[in-house]
């Protein structure tokens, strides 16, 4: 399977890891690789924009679609763990000759991160985790009313039913303000979310994932520069999160993003891009 974009060098393909096949994209041909991990239910091309900014100024980036979601395999009937998201990933860079890269996880895709970082120190340069939290009991966890939000995300073959519980999820979980700022922003993020939203069972399978990740006690173990971005707004995983994670990750450095919520890039775009191309340069 393949596929090429002559202005940004666009790839796609499918990587048969083990038992479990991931679909990916790459932009650019050469230089640093950046792999790009997705959070919950999110398909990789959530990140194009940033993996197109990032193969212009001279990255391989990478985007994928974890298990459970888009063009990747289900596991209908099963369950696993953040540790084999993880190991999905690895065997997608091993796929693709890349020996080292430099490492950016979003929500989920930062605990996937974060699992990466401390099981295959010798893959990875350089580490930034958006909006995402050590899990176990040291983690500040959201409010229930956020959570019952989350729980009303099953998908719907009526589609303006659908429409409107996301809206009122990313309504939920953006910043102050934004969704009455930005409505065309909001209801583009809603619409490329219902192209492929996740089965019931595979989201369940990721939520229960994220529910027995715990990594606090092995954080003292990633020995790569790291950065912290996460929003003081986030009611999904509140910025406590990110000021553990800068505190236990030896020489972690945190940058607070003001007024943004959950949904990082979608909200403060120039900030992330910004902040990325900085550290990982």
């Amino acid at each position: 399977m393949g596929g090429s974009d002559y202005l940004t060098r666009r790839t796609m393909g499918i990587a048969r890891i083990g038992d479990v096949d991931i679909h990916y994209e790459t932009f650019g041909e050469a230089g640093p690789a950046v792999l790009l991990v997705m959070g919950l239910g999110s398909r990789g091309d959530n990140w194009t924009a940033i993996s197109r900014a990032l193969a212009g100024r001279g990255f391989r980036a990478i985007q994928f679609d974890n298990r459970d979601v888009g063009r990747s395999s289900r596991f209908p009937g099963g369950s696993y763990e953040i540790a084999d998201m993880a190991q999905d990933a690895v065997g997608l860079l091993d796929h693709l000759g890349i020996g080292e890269a430099r490492l950016v996880g979003i929500s989920m895709g930062g605990m996937i991160a974060q699992e990466l970082a401390v099981r295959f120190p010798e893959r990875f340069s350089r580490l930034v985790l958006l909006a995402t939290w050590p899990g176990g009991d040291v983690a500040k966890t959201p409010e229930g009313a956020i959570l019952s939000e989350l729980a009303s995300l099953a998908p719907d073959d009526d589609r303006a039913a659908a429409e409107a519980r996301l809206a009122a999820f990313y309504r939920a979980i953006t910043g102050p303000a934004f969704a009455q700022k930005n409505p065309e922003i909001l209801d583009m993020a809603i619409a490329f979310a219902l192209e492929g939203v996740p089965e019931v069972d595979g989201l369940l399978r990721q939520i229960q994932a994220i529910s027995r990740f715990s990594i606090w006690d092995r954080l003292g173990d990633v020995r790569v520069p790291t950065l912290v971005l996460h929003g003081d707004a986030d009611p999904l995983i509140p910025h406590e999160n990110g000021e553990l994670l800068a505190r236990r990750i030896p020489g972690a450095r945190l940058r607070t993003l003001r007024g943004v919520g959950h949904l990082v890039p979608l909200e403060a775009p120039l900030e992330t891009y910004g902040a990325l191309l900085d550290f990982l340069s």
